[in-house]
């Protein structure tokens, strides 16, 4: 082979100053690490302030229902389909209860019901202990105490019933006997604030 410029049988790029290619690489690696990390927090941060505004107060509100669900509670957006709300506490049980939330809310709506008849299916299928009809801005409810247990695990079921065009809303909160006070006043007030239009 010639010898020129380009001749040498030695790659080109080893021709530069290995040390100085070495620091420019290091460098460029450095570099594009620290904007890796600081994507990440980022992204941990918003993360997480996203998930803890999930758990702030709202109003769910839809042609149907009104409810105002309290700061503690998340509102699950893709649950069940056969519900047309559905929340559950921040908080768990303790001890054996601790596989459970300590409070979950659902709303079902049964086509083609009364308020008496499902008044009736529940006393037959949940131990209700009391049965309380009122009427609210002209529409009447039904709230209904109950208990039920699960593998040893009590709970405190309450209900508020409404009929609208032959259909029935039935609100259900579902809480551990040993949730803590401030979660059963929050559940409450999530029941209390439920209404059909």
């Amino acid at each position: 082979m010639k010898k020129g410029a380009f001749c040498d049988d030695t790659p080109i790029f080893f021709t530069f100053n290995l040390f100085a290619f070495s620091t420019f690489t290091v460098m460029e690696i450095l570099i594009l690490g620290l904007i890796l990390v600081g994507f990440m927090v980022y992204a941990s941060t918003r993360i997480k302030r996203t998930a803890a505004e999930a758990f702030d107060a709202e109003t769910v509100e839809s042609d149907d229902f009104f409810i105002e669900k309290p700061a503690g509670f998340l509102h699950v957006l893709n649950g069940d389909p056969a519900l047309s709300f559905e929340a559950y506490s921040r908080e768990m049980g303790v001890d054996d209860a601790g596989r459970f939330r300590a409070a979950r809310a659902e709303l079902r709506i049964y086509e083609k019901r009364s308020l008496d008849y499902a008044s009736k299916a529940l006393k037959e299928s949940t131990k209700i202990g009391t049965d309380v009809s009122k009427v609210i801005d002209g529409r009447k409810y039904r709230a209904l105490d109950g208990s039920s247990e699960d593998k040893e695990v009590k709970f405190r079921e309450l209900y508020k019933l409404a009929e609208k065009n032959g259909n029935v809303f039935e609100f259900k909160l579902l809480i551990l006997e040993t949730a803590e006070p401030e979660v059963l006043r929050r559940a409450e007030a999530m029941l209390g604030s439920f209404a059909v239009k």
